[in-house]
């Protein structure tokens, strides 16, 4: 029996094809100038079948679903949904 693997886009849900431009995105956290607290890091990434695999990665099938993505988690930074762990 074969072992298939399929990502799909956290956005759209479309299957990742062989000839498409996927991106990755993770969040991270990050000191604040004062070193006190940290802030919430959004980082953009080429694909990488390594990095595909973790769990804290999203799925980007391209440049319109990355630009909504980042749309989406700016909003919901500013909403105060999007913090780091202690904050």
């Amino acid at each position: 029996m074969a072992w298939v693997e399929r990502f799909t886009c956290d956005v759209c849900g479309k299957l990742m094809g062989e000839s498409e431009n996927w991106w990755l995105a993770a969040q991270e956290c990050a000191p604040s100038r004062d070193g006190t607290l940290t802030q919430p890091v959004l980082k953009l990434m080429p694909w990488d079948d390594l990095i595909g695999h973790s769990a804290e990665s999203k799925h980007l099938c391209g440049a319109g679903c990355a630009h909504t993505f980042l749309d989406r988690w700016m909003a919901e930074f500013h909403a105060g949904v999007e913090s780091c762990p202690g904050n």
